[in-house]
């Protein structure tokens, strides 16, 4: 009987001491790591920037050029709004695509692979090719899904109310975007049902407004028609090279806005005025020199690019200097909002306990 007491006192003796060792050893070493520290999640004080890329046929090239200067200078919007060639460029920069793959795209991408000729009395370029070209490059994602907020403006082909979409199928915007009146067979959105629509350079060449309507706290607006008009008559007048551009169709929307306000018509002169002024109400415009460039070919293309970038380095200080500012304001608007809501809570709590 003592043997087996002793035995028994022996292994629960020994079963305490080393839960006891087990302990100390997990409290030394707990005692050994760094404390930590509670850390709050950040409140992101970031303006919403908008990018809006202007009309302007073969000109446009000059948006990717102003895309590769924000990018190397490590600005990026959250929102594009895009008129016409506008809207083209940015619905791949919206959908993902960085300066460099816009810039080959440019230089590599044929007129027949957006062209599509055919006999009607409503135009002679269907848009299909177009359509579908878009719809490829991004993947056949809707608009809504792209990492970028996007917004393609067009104009009701009958009443020339200003659309703006800003969800649905990306090819079909673009589309309805470039849609020059009398060239291009205006599209109905929904296909087949919907209502017909064209060029948004009719209502809206530079559409500043429209990125404000959607919520835009800084717009950066690149004009890329504004040279056009310093430009001499033999300039606008087509040559046989661009009645055989897709470009050079796109610059038609343009080029018979400027000869309506030539030609001294009042509508089409106040017109021009109110779209002047909406182009101005953005908080920085970028005009890149590109009125004296009017050939299409390749070497000309990356003229244009580059006239973009020249045309935006200057600004890239003004940009940022507005960016931070805006992200103070938002963040003083934040603590106002916080402050408020805390001294409102306080009150109710007090008042409920009375």
């Amino acid at each position: 009987m003592s043997l087996f007491f002793n035995y028994f006192f022996y292994r629960h003796f020994l079963w305490r001491f080393s839960v006891l060792s087990i302990l100390a050893l997990l409290i030394s070493a707990c005692q050994s790591l760094p404390p930590v520290t509670k850390t709050d999640t950040p409140i992101t004080n970031q303006p919403k920037v908008a990018l809006v890329l202007g009309g302007g046929g073969a000109k446009g090239f000059a948006h990717i050029g102003v895309i590769k200067a924000l990018e190397e200078n490590g600005i990026t919007p959250t929102l594009v709004v895009g008129t016409s060639v506008g809207s083209l460029v940015g619905s791949l920069y919206a959908s993902g695509y960085n300066a460099k793959q816009l810039e080959q795209l440019a230089l590599n991408t044929s007129d027949s692979e957006l062209t599509d000729f055919t006999l009607s009395s409503q135009g002679f370029i269907e848009g299909i090719k177009l359509k579908n070209f878009i719809n490829k490059k991004v993947g056949g994602r809707p608009i809504e899904d792209f990492p970028i907020s996007f917004a393609a403006v067009a104009a009701e082909k009958h009443t020339l109310k200003k659309a703006i979409f800003t969800s649905g199928d990306a090819g079909l915007a673009v589309q309805a975007s470039c849609s020059v009146p009398n060239i291009f067979i205006a599209p109905r959105i929904p296909e087949k049902v919907g209502k017909k629509y064209i060029d948004g350079g009719v209502v809206s060449l530079v559409p500043v407004d429209s990125a404000r309507d959607l919520g835009a706290d800084i717009i950066i607006a690149v004009d890329v028609a504004a040279t056009n008009v310093n430009t001499s008559a033999s300039n606008k007048i087509p040559t046989i090279n661009s009645l055989t551009s897709f470009w050079g169709f796109l610059e038609s929307t343009v080029v018979a806005n400027l000869a309506n306000t030539s030609n001294g018509s009042q509508a089409s002169t106040n017109r021009s005025t109110a779209m002047r002024r909406e182009r101005d109400r953005a908080d920085v415009v970028i005009i890149p020199n590109v009125g004296h460039i009017s050939s299409l070919d390749t070497s000309q293309r990356r003229a244009l690019m580059t006239a973009g970038s020249q045309a935006t380095t200057p600004q890239i200080a003004a940009i940022k200097q507005l960016i931070k500012e805006q992200s103070l304001k938002n963040k003083a608007l934040k603590d106002k909002t916080l402050i408020d809501k805390t001294l409102t809570d306080n009150a109710q709590s007090k008042y409920a306990t009375l």
